[in-house]
């Protein structure tokens, strides 16, 4: 009975870092847990009145893997896609900190939890792992006409072996630039998540040459309105030889502990339902 009521609980050894992109559709939810911490950026889109992925997602997720609270909150910006199931999160389960570029006037403001600004130097380990926000300089936040998208936390993530993930929320081309001047070495990673769901507004040379990702990732909706990815973007990944994988083909993508981007994987390959169509691969033959 305590095996059903307390189920174990698998976590990374100490120096390393689990990652799991959830499947939240149009939208982005990165879960990146150390030896004793859990990090979520972004809550994913709210789907309509009532629907959202904290809701239908992350808390179920959460659970499964009996979560008990989690230790920071990022929300990259204020654009619904991103913090649309933040709201649930905070009222479902324990939220210990809360990190973002809202407006002070922003509701998920007022949920009691302590918040920060994200901000370009900000940097913590947990259990041996490093973290470091990128994006944006604190002089942003005086910039009163600042789009939601350039204000994106950008958040690197580093193992101690180097395995390192680069989050980016909805960072545009301007914004990639100006990673570029203030440190271009800064943003090379072994995974990247592309930023803006693959839109033609970002990924630019420039940033992927300096980013250099064996591996990239996009959160993006099954036939979404926005036509993410652009296919102009996914050529520049391809030029590089970089590996892509895309959500709405994937599924969630599982980053395994201690092990190098070759060793994620894909749920939707892993744990095939029945339902999923699998076509028989074909034997060439002779007559």
């Amino acid at each position: 009975m305590l095996a059903l009521l307390f189920p174990p609980q698998s976590r990374p050894d100490e120096d390393q870092m689990e990652v799991t992109l959830a499947d939240v559709g149009q939208g982005s939810a990165a879960m990146v847990r150390t030896r004793n911490h859990l990090l979520l950026h972004d809550a994913g889109p709210q789907y309509a009145p009532g629907s959202e992925a904290g809701t239908r997602v992350l808390l179920p997720l959460l659970h499964s893997q009996a979560t008990r609270r989690i230790d920071l909150l990022m929300l990259s910006h204020r654009d619904a896609d991103h913090v649309g199931g933040a709201a649930a999160l905070l009222a479902g389960m324990p939220v210990a900190a809360l990190s973002s570029s809202l407006e002070a006037s922003h509701p998920l403001r007022a949920s009691g939890v302590p918040h920060t600004r994200c901000e370009a130097g900000q940097q913590w380990q947990w259990d041996g792992v490093h973290f470091a926000v990128l994006h944006p300089p604190a002089a942003d936040y005086l910039r009163a006409a600042a789009k939601p998208n350039a204000m994106s936390c950008v958040l690197r993530i580093t193992d101690a072996v180097g395995h390192s993930l680069l989050l980016t929320g909805d960072i545009e081309a301007e914004q990639e630039q100006r990673l570029l001047l203030a440190d271009a070495a800064a943003l090379r990673s072994s995974v990247l998540v592309v930023p803006h769901h693959g839109s033609q507004t970002s990924s630019t040379a420039a940033f992927l040459d300096a980013a250099q990702p064996r591996l990239a990732l996009i959160q993006a909706g099954y036939r979404n309105r926005y036509a993410h990815p652009a296919p102009a973007v996914m050529q520049r990944y391809a030029e590089r030889g970089i590996s892509v994988l895309r959500s709405d083909k994937c599924g969630a993508w599982s980053w395994p502990p201690g092990s190098g981007e070759g060793a994620a994987y894909c749920e939707r390959d892993a744990s095939a339902r029945y339902w999923q169509y699998r076509p028989t691969p074909q034997v060439a033959t002779t007559d």
